[in-house]
């Protein structure tokens, strides 16, 4: 969570900063950790929140927030593509690992030659778009298995959730890359954006723990 010096932009960092406890609260509330994908959006949750945590309370002369972002990013990414790869079968899950490894593998490599602490517009877009991909996917396996029950899945409103934010961030990243020297004045309106896309994206994985029955 970066502070912008705008008080109504702060104010929504805040709130968007604690919001992934939402969801991990319903989920404990309600005793249904035991299914795989409420399993997986609780880490993810926690993850979220322990970074705009460790942003909020550290010192950023000893720990640089891009650092911190970068490095929870990769493992954002680790999680997300565990929840939506639960829709893969044989071939198709053959390639998202590879895929998968691939990314990382760039990433983290990126990573030991430069430094967490740099920019990767590039691998941000390449990652997002394979999220994005990945997300679109499985959402028709979803539409298609689950049709009759699909506002009782999980996996759709997390899927819904996923696809929103992520579109969001790898537009914002593309306009980062070709229009950020043009006008600096657009990282305020990135940081609103990505708050009100990060917004969006908790309300839906909230739908995601209320709406699933056991039965």
């Amino acid at each position: 969570m970066f502070k912008t010096g705008n008080n109504f932009i702060d104010f929504t960092s805040a709130i968007v900063a604690f919001l992934p406890l939402l969801p991990v609260i319903i989920i404990l509330f309600r005793k249904i950790y035991q299914k795989d994908v409420l399993n997986y959006l609780m880490i993810l949750c926690l993850m979220n929140f322990s970074e705009n945590l460790i942003v909020l309370v550290s010192s950023t002369k000893y720990l640089n927030p891009l650092s911190i972002q970068n490095i929870f990013s990769l493992l954002e990414f680790v999680v997300i593509i565990q929840i939506l790869k639960s829709t893969t079968k044989g071939l198709m899950k053959e390639i998202v690992n590879i895929l998968t490894i691939a990314i990382l593998s760039s990433i983290i490599t990126y990573y030991l030659l430069k430094g967490s602490d740099q920019k990767k517009i590039a691998l941000d877009i390449l990652g997002n778009g394979f999220i994005i991909s990945l997300t679109l996917y499985s959402l028709v396996i979803i539409i298609r298995n689950d049709n009759l029950k699909i506002f009782y899945s999980p996996l759709f409103w997390v899927s819904t959730g996923i696809l929103f934010y992520f579109t969001m961030n790898i537009l914002l990243n593309i306009i980062d890359s070709c229009c950020l020297q043009l006008r600096p004045s657009i990282t305020n309106d990135k940081v609103l954006i990505l708050n009100v896309a990060s917004l969006a994206r908790y309300f839906f994985y909230t739908l995601a723990t209320l709406c699933y029955r056991k039965n």
